[in-house]
C-alpha cells in the first residue's frame, strides 16, 4: 500500500477525533473509536509484542513483555498503535497474510498517528536551537508518548530530517554538519 495512502488514513483518525496536538493516545482510540478490546494474554512467542484477532476485535498484548509495556509506556502506546494498524489496513485481507509488508505498512500507519509530521515540527520549532539532539529527542519522545526509538527514528526520516543519527551507535546531531564533524559514518534515510 502507498505510504501517502497509509498517512491519509492516520490523518483521517485524528481529523475526526479533533485531536489536534500530542499526545495521542492509541489505547483510548482503539476502543472509543474502533470499539476493540485490549487484553493481556501470553502469546506464544516472546518477541511479539502483541497480535490482532480479527473476528473478535480484540488486540492481545504479549503478557510475556508487561514489564517492558510498564518500564515504557511510549513501546505500550506505539504497539497499539502498529495493531491499529492492522485494524485499520489489513482486517480485509485473508488471516494467513502477515507478510513483513504488512508489518512494515502497520509501522508507517502507527509512525503517523502518533507522530504526525506537522504536530511534529510544530513542538520541534518550540524547543531551544541551543538544546542537544539528544535532549529534544528525550523532550519529544516523552510528548507525543513514544519510545524514544520510534522518535528518533521519525525525527530523521527523509520528510523531517529534523535531527541526523548516526546508526552505527545511535548518536543524535541538529546538523549534518555536526554529524560529519563528530565522526559519524553513515545517515541512514528511512
Amino acid at each position: 500500500m502507498n505510504k501517502k495512502i497509509i498517512e491519509q488514513r492516520a490523518a483521517k483518525i485524528l481529523s475526526a477525533e479533533n485531536i489536534s496536538k500530542p499526545p495521542i493516545k492509541a489505547e483510548v482510540l482503539a476502543e472509543s473509536y474502533f470499539g476493540l478490546d485490549i487484553s493481556w494474554e501470553t502469546l506464544s512467542r516472546k518477541d511479539v509484542a502483541a497480535d490482532i484477532t480479527f473476528a473478535e476485535k480484540k488486540i492481545r498484548m504479549n503478557e510475556l513483555l508487561a514489564d517492558k509495556f510498564r518500564e515504557n509506556a511510549g513501546f505500550w502506546n506505539f504497539t497499539v498503535a502498529h495493531e491499529l494498524g492492522h485494524w485499520v489496513l489489513h482486517r480485509n485481507l485473508p488471516i494467513d497474510e502477515r507478510s513483513p509488508q504488512n508489518e512494515r505498512e502497520a509501522d508507517i500507519f502507527a509512525t503517523h498517528l502518533l507522530m504526525p509530521e506537522n504536530f511534529v515540527r510544530e513542538e520541534f520549532a518550540k524547543l531551544p536551537r541551543w538544546l542537544p539532539a539528544e535532549m529534544k529527542l528525550d523532550f519529544l519522545a516523552k510528548k507525543f508518548c513514544v519510545s524514544k526509538k520510534a522518535m528518533k527514528i521519525r525525527l530523521s526520516q527523509r520528510e523531517l530530517k529534523l535531527i541526523y543519527v548516526d546508526f552505527d551507535d545511535y548518536s543524535c546531531y541538529r546538523s549534518k554538519e555536526e554529524f560529519w564533524d563528530r565522526g559519524g559514518r553513515q545517515i541512514k534515510l528511512f
